[in-house]
């Protein structure tokens, strides 16, 4: 993390700090963000690396043949929190899908999807952020444009995601709790299941919590920071409000930004020890 500034709140009223207050608190929960960041990052690119591979062997297929088919189920091996792959033409219609059990998807026009206008309009790969996909299920998708040896636009390779599956394994088992968050607010994961898809911005269960609807915005504006919020101790176990310090990062791919966020209760200071008190000699 570049120059950490520590981001104090009081009640939704934000002040920028350089004392290091909690300097001992956040270096704590630093090693954590860090190899979560990672984690999610590598992962990410591991995904970019196989599936621009497939989409150079979808260029020399029948986009709707064996081979074809072959290819989305090579991209889901070993990856249990892929839904389906699949291809849509250049228009955005979804033409062959794998695995066979959703097969009943093909012929659906995701011409409507942001991610899929943006894929169609620049011809790059991306990421998008979550939404409620042909399957009925809340979820990401990673597309990656397909061409001939010509140089013609033929349509993208889809992966679809369960983004909670694809996060769970990279970031618990942490010594502090890691949640991730969209720009725009929405929780892509918590440990608290109850909590993704939830949006710290809008939704009633945070209005209560303006210093965290204040932190959380802060986190959506910036790469990178550490600051503290109140909340519940750990919903739904313990609703006891406490303090919270937290630093968070950025994880990413395609220019698609997650807000990575470990957090621990803040300890409170310890007491010093008292003097002993010498007794004068009789």
């Amino acid at each position: 993390m570049k120059k950490l500034l520590v981001l104090v709140l009081f009640v939704g009223i934000a002040a920028f700090v350089t004392a290091n207050a909690f300097a001992a608190d956040i270096s704590d929960i630093m090693p954590a963000l860090n190899n979560a960041k990672q984690a999610i990052d590598a992962t990410l690119l591991g995904i970019d690396k196989d599936i621009s591979a497939a989409a150079k062997g979808l260029s020399a297929t029948d986009l709707k043949g064996d081979a074809a088919r072959k290819i989305l189920n090579g991209l889901r091996e070993n990856r249990p929190y892929v839904i389906d792959c699949s291809i849509i033409d250049a228009n955005g219609l979804k033409i062959t899908v794998e695995p066979a059990e959703y097969k009943q998807y093909e012929g659906v026009n995701r011409s409507d999807l942001s991610s899929v206008i943006l894929l169609l309009k620049t011809k790059k790969p991306g990421m998008s952020d979550v939404y409620h996909s042909a399957e009925g299920i809340h979820a990401i998708s990673i597309g990656y444009p397909i061409f001939s040896d010509k140089g013609e636009f033929l349509g993208a390779a889809r992966m679809l995601i369960r983004h909670e599956v694809f996060l769970k394994p990279l970031v618990e088992d942490k010594p502090c709790k890691i949640w991730v968050m969209q720009k725009n607010g929405l929780i892509v994961y918590d440990a608290d299941p109850e909590e993704i898809g939830q949006n710290i911005f809008t939704d009633s269960i945070f209005k209560p919590f303006a210093d965290l609807v204040s932190f959380s915005k802060t986190v959506a504006l910036t790469k990178d920071g550490a600051g503290s919020y109140n909340f519940y101790a750990d919903r739904p176990n313990d609703k006891t409000l406490v303090q919270k310090m937290a630093a968070w990062d950025t994880a990413g791919i395609y220019g698609t930004e997650w807000r990575v966020v470990a957090m621990e209760i803040e300890k409170a200071p310890e007491k010093p020890a008292a003097a002993k008190q010498e007794m004068p000699a009789k």
